[in-house]
């Protein structure tokens, strides 16, 4: 949404990189005809205990997956970013845009030269002659990093954006038969989660939660005295069953819950339908636990988002280690997606 791409850019080729807390993802698409191939993909986690950890696992990444451009689409972190939904009488583009301006100020709590800021028009039906916007701002500060970061690593920033956004994107063409449910997408990362609810391709509901898998092996350290990487691996090998350890978690899964609930029932009331099932994705979603525990206490079919289910593999790409990878691929993949719309 704050990319410089041109309106009347014609491409088939699409780079999105992933830039998260514990790892980074970078993958390229090229499109055929209708259909959209995956050339190459790259993966590096991070060191966060060198200075320089982040800039090499870009490094490490963008090398991995073989890039053929410099020019990227990455997003920006849940901090600082305002998402707002935004009902208003239907008017003109112009007249929107004059609009906006004062819609900003009213509903970002920022200073106005502090952000940068874009907006779309959601598609939906429209009885009352009004028209639903979605507004996001983000820090400026924060936009800068992110553009100063991939300039240290020899790339450029053409459009950048948010998780939630490319998510529903990468949804759109993998299940193409799921258009007529209400669907919810969960996109576990290490410090933040991703809530999205979407029918007919358009997005309803949206927002970030600063909880993540970062928070589960944090407990589990404090509370066990063990360090980090023995957090880690218990996080990843815990079950439903081991309820010490689980009991220690809980308070975590609990606020995720919460926020889950929450969302739900504001759509469920603000538009009279339920969510039907759930699809998660993001490396949160790798726990093999997980999945049953969401499906306990949810009550809703809970299903991985697989984000080449519609994709083609180019015949190098080795299927045993993308099977590794790939649900915590879909924001790579969405933000490649980007480079088409």
């Amino acid at each position: 949404m704050f990319g410089s791409k041109p309106a009347t850019k014609k491409t088939d080729t699409g780079i999105g990189i992933d830039i998260g807390s514990f790892a980074v993802k970078a993958v390229q698409l090229v499109q055929k005809k209708d259909e959209f191939q995956l050339e190459s993909f790259g993966y590096s986690k991070i060191d966060n205990e060198k200075l320089s950890g982040l800039p090499d696992a870009i490094k490490a990444a963008c090398n991995d997956a073989r890039l053929s451009g410099k020019k990227v689409n990455v997003s920006v972190g849940a901090e600082g970013v305002v998402v707002r939904y935004i009902v208003l009488p239907e008017m003109s583009g112009d007249d929107l845009a004059k609009a906006m301006e004062f819609e900003i100020e009213r509903y970002v709590p920022f200073e106005k030269q502090d952000i940068v800021s874009d907006y779309l028009v959601l598609q939906g039906k429209s009885d009352a002659k009004t028209i639903k916007v979605l507004l996001v701002a983000a820090k400026k500060e924060q936009v800068d990093r992110r553009i100063k970061l991939l300039k240290e690593v020899g790339l450029e920033a053409e459009i950048m954006t948010i998780d939630s956004i490319v998510l529903k994107g990468v949804f759109h063409l993998n299940y193409t038969e799921k258009t007529g449910k209400t669907v919810g997408l969960l996109n576990i990362g290490s410090r933040a989660s991703n809530i999205n609810i979407i029918k007919d391709g358009v997005s309803y509901f949206m927002r970030d939660v600063q909880l993540g898998g970062d928070n589960i092996s944090q407990l589990l350290k404090e509370k066990l005295d063990v360090d980090i990487h023995e957090a880690e691996k218990l996080k990843c090998g815990l079950t439903l069953e081991d309820r010490d350890k689980f009991k220690i978690v809980e308070p975590v899964l609990g606020n995720l819950l919460n926020e889950v609930y929450l969302s739900f029932d504001y759509y469920e009331s603000e538009f009279g339908m339920v969510v039907d099932e759930i699809f998660i994705s993001g490396g949160g979603a790798q726990l093999a636990w997980l999945s049953s525990f969401l499906k306990e206490n949810l009550n809703r079919e809970i299903t991985l988002l697989n984000p080449i289910n519609k994709i083609t593999l180019n015949p190098s790409i080795a299927k045993q280690d993308l099977n590794l990878l790939s649900n915590s691929m879909a924001v790579s993949i969405g933000l490649a997606l980007e480079s088409f719309v």
